[in-house]
């Protein structure tokens, strides 16, 4: 078993090292490639050639894009209306576009796309089920449109790729009967009203009114985005538009196989081969980077930024609905917005320490710096850009040293670029982000290093690609220069070649020794679960703590995450790949943010994914911070102590209940902790007997479980009468006679009726005599939840089970028998990440909390 465990944890570790190195690996290949094809051109002559496109064609391009991007808002149009759901257009329009725009040039389109989707509809109350159907449906359409338009293209109008690309000898018009094929499978099951069955999973086809809507919306789509390339071209009577839509075709679905982001390379190299015969390749290239800017690129900022500002507006609407609305305008978005300006000003000066300088600009400037200081620049110039790379991420996740850093490189690297070759483009560029973040410090908060980060996929693979691109253009750039070894020790004016060696070599010189201090300086925190000393300090952090949920520590079975000045703790479990953080921070409030975020980095460390059970109101910005969303899971029931009493009309119930379990012949005693082991067999007797008569297994993490050693940490009180203990529970305090709770209870099968009350009413009365301001009744699961229409989905969820999960746990009635004391109720919730890994976490809490899978329904 443990071998084989060991053979599953390896393959997971290679595919996640694949899910990486793929997509470089295939960019890598595919600009070798295109290098090749474009060995003699110049990359002045390019920069040139795209300079002198007429204005109206660009004005053209952007025409077509928008239209093509109209028509994709139709597909989710389309899907949520045959869901038979009324969602407005305006809004779909909005979760296609950002959706879209994002996946293109993410790449892995189906997950990207399908995650955004999730996480955009689940707004409207969709359940999964149905947010399903509509990614579903959009795959299909895109696939009903290319099959229909490529195929009747590759059947009637074949091209011979062996004229273009002699070593792919193959038959289009094959290829274009299969598409046809499938389309006309497609349209049969619709018309028969028939589903697709999918490895078990049925798919529902739409009626064929629906079905030839997205067939006419995926064709416009498909000729709109082709025909952008074929007005950016030069004319040339021997190529059609009918040709360039195939070439469009085959390079399309490569690049999407590819799971390059967005194609970048792949897209490119397929068509510059495809269109060789017609053009010279720069004719050829200048389209290419054209229709990469317009169609990809500006959308895709256009989408981000979209999806910043819709995660605001969700975020001002939860803060607003607790009364936290804390956050004033887009102003709280700055440390995203700066994030992404600062990585494009890393590539700027990366790209500009490759490309060549106009030489007049370096023969002016030559009368003014010094030789030393040129090439000094020029070296450090792209130092600093990867930098700014590397310092995004920081600025991201709202570090101070990233601040800082940051500061100090912007105003170095505006410095560097004007030296260099006179660049007051990009010197204005790089002051000017200078000026933006200067006023800013307040959003950067975090007293983290750098080294402690972590990086996600997403960010890795894109630096990658930013410095594989910058390789390329340099060695693209001077290719001219014929190599030597004397090359790496030229410098003058005129070496810049040489300039771009050693920066190359400074750049990766940089970069391995961050990788390597990073590998040497591991996250501090240590993972184990909590020894004698770690207890020792918790139970001095929980002694000066008002709460007292804080005790839940001592069943030892979870582990702990002190701060740096060991002044309070989180502690957590760990189940699947999802790390559970258990309530709010325990002790000062100084490092919560730190320690919140601590957890989560740490977590991102372990390829894992971070969420917070049963926690309050307190940190929700910071947990909006870190890009999780808050889902109610129940409220806390607090009573003022100074206001509980049996006397009044209001009282009358708990007083019967007093005398009615007292004149039984039971009373109220409180044990404290040296007597408790002297109770445990007794105890234990009770308990056995309690989850005898419960459904599942007895619950952990989130609850106390009887265990010896944690029940005697603790002072028990107890309803008993001169021969037997019939109920019991143990009893946390607080600090300053602030709160006093329970944590275990348990009675035996034959106590009388109303004990549990008894109990309660009577702790309550000691409480108050003791001087304590409130007593904690713990959390009622799952109550508070909306059912309306739009309410999310966990909610209308949580509102089911309130009501009809009598089965499984007496949710309600848990509700009512609290109510009776006249609590103040708090919220709880649960911080998770958003998309399909919310219910990927919320399916690890729910096995943690019950032992496993198994332990949820059954005791086994």
């Amino acid at each position: 078993m443990m071998a084989k465990g060991s053979m599953q944890e390896k393959s997971s570790k290679l595919k996640s090292l694949l899910s990486y190195l793929l997509p470089v690996i295939i960019f890598s290949l595919a600009l070798w490639t295109l290098d090749k094809q474009i060995h003699h051109l110049h990359s002045r002559d390019i920069i040139k050639n795209i300079a002198s496109v007429p204005l109206s064609h660009i004005e053209l391009a952007f025409f077509l894009t928008f239209l093509s991007y109209l028509a994709l808002t139709g597909y989710d149009y389309l899907a949520v209306r045959n869901i038979n759901n009324s969602i407005p257009y305006k809004r779909t329009a909005m979760i296609s576009f950002i959706s879209t725009s994002i996946s293109y040039n993410i790449g892995f389109n189906f997950l990207t796309g399908s995650s955004l989707r999730y996480r955009l509809y689940s707004r409207y109350g969709l359940t999964l089920a149905q947010i399903w159907e509509i990614i579903i449906f959009c795959i299909f359409t895109f696939w009903v449109g290319f099959c229909f338009v490529a195929g009747l293209l590759f059947t009637f109008y074949p091209v011979k790729l062996s004229i273009y690309m002699p070593e792919i000898p193959v038959p289009l018009n094959i290829i274009g009967i299969l598409l046809l094929l499938f389309l006309a499978a497609y349209f049969f099951f619709s018309f028969r009203k028939r589903g697709l069955e999918i490895k078990g999973y049925q798919i529902k086809l739409p009626e064929p009114k629906i079905a030839f809507l997205q067939l006419a919306l995926s064709s416009v789509d498909y000729l709109l985005s082709g025909s952008i390339i074929y007005f950016l071209l030069p004319s040339n009577p021997q190529l059609t538009l009918l040709h360039v839509f195939v070439f469009f075709a085959l390079a399309q679905i490569i690049g999407l196989i590819s799971t390059v982001p967005g194609g970048l390379g792949v897209f490119e190299t397929l068509m510059l081969f495809m269109l060789e015969p017609y053009f010279d390749k720069v004719d050829i290239i200048r389209p290419l980077l054209l229709f990469r800017a317009i169609y990809y690129f500006i959308p895709f900022l256009f989408g981000f930024l979209a999806l910043i500002i819709y995660e605001f507006e969700e975020r001002e609407i939860f803060l607003k609905k607790i009364g936290k609305a804390t956050y004033s305008g887009l102003s709280e978005l700055t440390p995203q917005i700066l994030s992404i300006l600062i990585f494009f000003g890393g590539i700027s000066l990366l790209f500009s320490g490759a490309l060549p300088s106009n030489p007049k600009y370096v023969h002016d400037i030559t009368y003014i710096v010094p030789l030393s200081l040129i090439e000094a620049s020029r070296l450090f110039g792209s130092i600093m850009g990867v930098l700014l790379l590397l310092l995004a991420n920081g600025l991201w996740k709202r570090i101070d040293g990233a601040y800082v850093i940051s500061l100090a490189v912007l105003f170095l690297g505006g410095i560097f670029a004007f030296l260099k070759d006179f660049d007051y483009y990009e010197a204005v560029v790089l002051f000017t982000m200078f000026v933006l973040l200067l006023p800013c410090r307040k959003y950067f908060y975090r007293k983290s290093s750098l080294l402690h980060q972590s990086f996600s996929r997403e960010n890795i693979i894109a630096i990658s690609l930013v410095l594989v691109s910058f390789v390329w253009l340099g060695f693209f750039s001077y290719r001219h220069v014929e190599y030597s070894n004397e090359l790496w020790w030229q410098f003058g004016i005129n070496s810049q070649a040489s300039s771009f060696l050693r920066a190359t070599v400074g750049v990766f010189f940089l970069l391995f020794v961050f990788g390597i201090v990073k590998m040497l300086s591991p996250f501090s925190r240590d993972i184990h679960l909590p020894e004698k000393e770690d207890l020792e300090l918790a139970k001095t952090i929980i002694t000066h703590s008002q709460e007292t949920w804080g005790n839940l520590v001592f069943t030892g079975d979870k582990y702990l995450l002190f701060d740096d000045e060991k002044k309070a703790f989180l502690m957590y479990g760990v189940s699947g790949r999802t790390w559970i953080s258990m309530g709010d921070i325990v002790g000062t409030d100084d490092q919560a943010k730190e320690l919140i975020w601590d957890f989560y980095e740490m977590s991102k460390l372990h390829q894992g994914r971070a969420a917070f059970y049963e926690v309050g109101e307190k940190y929700i910005p910071v947990f909006l911070d870190l890009g999780l969303t808050l889902i109610k899971v129940g409220e806390e029931a607090k009573v003022p102590l100074n206001s509980f009493t049996l006397e009044g009309s209001a009282s009358k119930d708990f007083r019967y209940t007093v005398k009615n379990v007292e004149k039984k012949g039971y009373k109220f005693e409180i044990v404290s902790p040296d007597g408790v082991p002297a109770l445990l067999p007794e105890l234990k007797r009770i308990s056995d007997a309690w989850l005898e008569i419960k459904a599942g297994k007895e619950k952990r993490f989130s609850v106390g479980f009887f265990d010896e050693k944690y029940m005697s940490h603790f002072p028990v009180a107890l309803v008993r009468n001169e021969t037997e203990i019939v109920a019991f529970a143990n009893l946390w305090t607080g600090t300053d006679n602030e709160e006093i709770s329970v944590d275990l209870m348990r009675h035996s099968p034959d106590a009388p009726d109303r004990t549990m009350e008894y109990l309660f009413v009577k702790l309550m009365l000691w409480g108050k005599e003791k001087g304590y301001r409130r007593f904690s009744l713990g959390m009622a699961p799952l109550s508070g939840f909306e059912n309306r229409q739009f309410a999310p989905i966990w909610n209308k969820i949580g509102s089911l089970i309130f009501t009809h999960g009598e089965h499984f746990y007496n949710y309600k009635g848990l509700r009512d028998f609290k109510e009776k004391f006249n609590p103040v109720w708090s919220p709880k919730y649960i911080a998770l990440p958003k998309g399909f890994k919310q219910g990927l976490a919320l399916k690890d809490i729910a096995t943690l909390i019950s032992g496993g899978m198994k332990g949820i329904f059954s005791k086994e």
